[in-house]
């Protein structure tokens, strides 16, 4: 599977829409992503400190820590 964006102008869209629909082409609004299941769970475990010697406070701190 492969993943293209492409930015068109809003009047040029729907019609766009309308032929990628008859082909079956799934589209994705970037905006509203979801992470995985795995991704949910590792940002859990970073701001409760599991596997970590403390939890995540904030970014720059972590990242020095690596």
């Amino acid at each position: 599977m492969e993943t293209l964006t492409i930015q068109i102008p809003d009047k040029e869209a729907t019609v766009l829409k309308e032929i990628l629909k008859k082909f079956n082409v799934k589209i994705i609004n970037a905006t509203n992503r979801t992470p995985n299941a795995l991704t949910v769970k590792t940002i859990h475990n970073a701001h409760n400190g599991i596997e970590l010697n403390e939890p995540i406070k904030n970014i720059r701190s972590f990242i020095d820590s690596i």
